[in-house]
């Protein structure tokens, strides 16, 4: 069966554009899943109040870190977040930026990443 020009053209158009939508909302799914938050945790990975993750808390009595990974946000206290995450000692202000979050002052738990290489899903860890 023979198309005209312009019935191809019109079929070209609709294909590609079913295809455009189906690969953005591809991509925006896949942002979401990998949408990482912070929490302040202990050495064990069981979240801790957020003042311990203050980069002027001077209160010793363990290790804590900013845990990034895909976990989802409002956990409390007390919850042991699964291995896979991101560590990052709350006092490197440098690995604290290079993660999306402020350099200085307190995380809040379940804060959202924002940007740098934390916001995609983790797995390495930084020295404490």
């Amino acid at each position: 069966m023979a198309f005209s020009n312009r019935v191809r053209g019109a079929l070209t158009t609709t294909v590609l554009a079913t295809a455009a939508t189906g690969f953005l909302a591809g991509c925006g799914a896949d942002e979401e899943d990998d949408e990482q938050v912070a929490y302040c945790t202990d050495e064990d990975g069981e979240i801790v109040d957020d003042d311990y993750c203050d980069d002027d808390y001077r209160g010793g009595g363990g290790l804590f870190f900013l845990y990034l990974g895909a976990f989802r946000p409002g956990l409390p206290v007390g919850t042991v977040l699964p291995s896979g995450g991101t560590r990052i000692n709350p006092t490197d202000t440098a690995a604290r930026q290079r993660y999306g979050l402020p350099g200085t002052g307190k995380v809040t738990g379940g804060q959202r990443v924002t940007g740098g290489i934390g916001s995609g899903s983790g797995g390495t860890s930084s020295g404490s």
